[in-house]
């Protein structure tokens, strides 16, 4: 399952947040990350991994490298039976993208 929550938008587009959100995203460790800001949950809704790298910050929308590498780290956590063909086709797509 995904879900998307929608934080910090501008002064004409406040309506649009999620409530709670902010909240849901400070206890994801993303609130001084940046935005895009991803978080795999188990099923009980407590952090497998997120979108910040150990040493090197927020990935956001992997598209450099280094980025696309800790993504398959995570994919590896949360998702690891994820076939490595599928793993192989989310990475090609993935590295084909540029910021």
């Amino acid at each position: 399952m995904q879900a998307r929550l929608d934080v910090d938008e501008n002064e004409a587009k406040r309506d649009l947040n999620n409530p709670g959100a902010e909240e849901v995203l400070a206890k994801m460790g993303g609130k001084q990350a940046g935005l895009p800001f991803l978080a795999f949950l188990d099923e009980k809704g407590e952090l497998i991994v997120n979108s910040i790298r150990p040493k090197g910050g927020n990935i956001g929308h992997p598209a450099e490298p280094a980025e696309v590498d800790w993504f398959l780290v995570m994919l590896k956590k949360a998702a690891p039976a994820m076939s490595p063909e599928e793993t192989k086709t989310l990475e090609d797509w993935l590295r084909t993208q540029k910021k």
